[in-house]
């Protein structure tokens, strides 16, 4: 992004507040459907299971807690080795013991960032934890099948807010305007300065490469050629 269009600073409590409802709605949804998403055994990320990216959630979810306590002189707790499972084998246990893999790192980072009392004290790389961490929620509860119009529009414009920051080698140098059910397209003012302008949630989808259908996305904007891990 340039740097005569950086975003407003997200506010911390807003940002916190959508976290928490993400994370409240992934595991809503993996402990009603986890059946019906066949966590074992359909891709839906490239050639990994469902399996593999809620593994992949925790074990993102226990480093970050990590780095939290860290940072902050906090001790780490003592290693679980009956819990960090790698993504490969991870995604292979039973849909019970992946979600509940899933609740105690999640439960770990809500803690670890509930604890910081001062934000600005911490190093860069720590303050953008939760702001990670929400698009990460967003991009990979999208992989495993949720409706791209089902995101909360204010966890999606926060998200979109918080993607320079957390794609800075990805998206190309050009700022993103929210415009709501707006099909993404790159605009150009009088001054020759140039946007992308869409609805949030497709701009998030356009991003992560992760498009709702082929033609949801204009010809104009940049090419983004992979879909990446969060």
């Amino acid at each position: 992004m340039r740097a005569d269009a950086v975003p407003a600073p997200v506010d911390h409590d807003d940002l916190s507040r959508s976290l928490e409802r993400e994370t409240a709605v992934l595991l809503s949804r993996v402990l009603s459907e986890f059946l019906d998403l066949d966590l074992d055994r359909d891709p839906v990320l490239e050639d990994f299971t469902a399996g593999q990216v809620l593994t992949y959630l925790s074990r993102e979810a226990d480093r970050m807690a990590d780095d939290i306590l860290v940072a902050t002189g906090t001790p780490l707790p003592p290693f679980d080795k009956d819990r960090r499972w790698d993504l490969e084998r991870g995604g292979l246990r039973p849909g019970a013991v992946l979600i509940e893999d899933f609740v105690a790192s999640s439960e770990r980072l809500g803690d670890a960032i509930a604890s910081v009392d001062d934000w600005s004290a911490l190093p860069a790389s720590v303050r953008g934890i939760p702001g990670r961490r929400l698009v990460q929620m967003i991009v990979h509860h999208a992989d495993l099948r949720r409706p791209w119009d089902a995101l909360p529009a204010e966890d999606a414009a926060i998200a979109v807010t918080l993607l320079p920051s957390v794609m800075p080698e990805e998206l190309p140098d050009i700022p993103l305007v929210a415009r709501a059910a707006r099909v993404p397209v790159l605009v150009e003012a009088s001054d020759g300065t140039r946007a992308i302008e869409g609805d949030p949630r497709m701009l998030l989808a356009w991003a992560s490469g992760r498009p709702l259908h082929p033609d949801s996305i204009d010809a104009s904007l940049p090419a983004l050629s992979r879909r990446i891990w969060f």
